[in-house]
């Protein structure tokens, strides 16, 4: 008769379990992501393509490519030089919208003074932006500036901002 170490066999069956239950998580996890994916390009059309990864999204169609990523924290490095960066608060989610004839940015904060704002909108002016309006309700602003082919708009209120720029090619 053939004698096991116990101590060997639960460590290989412990091994064994957590082995095949991350397996069935990921791959659980996985089926899931292309069923979301699925439903999403129906949803827009037998035209687009759908990536889901984690915090991050990317839908490409006909008409451009749309990105959704809430690993980037920090200004994108793609915006133009022209356009001051918005170094207040945090940031949580960046969007990005390449048309072909033109491209936009969406970057979304936490942790925003109203003080914050207004400084932001002064800096624009010093960089030569017109501001097309300003809207103020409660505790929230809501600004336009242009300056060539460069859209910047800010909308925010107590302790958030959203911050949008656009190019024209």
């Amino acid at each position: 008769m053939k004698h096991f170490n116990l101590i060997k066999v639960t460590r290989v069956m412990a091994l064994f379990v957590t082995l095949s239950l991350v397996a069935i998580t990921t791959s659980c996890k996985r089926a899931a992501e292309k069923t979301q994916e699925k439903i999403i390009e129906k949803a827009i059309g037998d035209n687009a393509n759908v990536d889901l990864d984690d915090e991050k999204i990317v839908i490409e169609t006909e008409e451009g490519t749309f990105t959704t990523d809430a690993n980037i924290q920090s200004w994108p490095k793609e915006i133009p030089n022209e356009v001051p960066e918005f170094k207040e608060g945090k940031v949580v989610v960046v969007n990005t919208q390449d048309m072909g004839k033109g491209k936009n940015w969406v970057v979304i904060y936490e942790d925003v003074s109203q003080e914050a704002i207004e400084n932001y909108k002064k800096e624009l002016e010093r960089n030569d932006f017109k501001i097309n309006f300003t809207t103020r309700a409660g505790t929230g602003t809501h600004f336009a500036a242009e300056k060539g082919n460069l859209m910047v708009m800010l909308m925010g209120d107590e302790g958030g901002a959203s911050i949008s720029i656009s190019v024209e090619n």
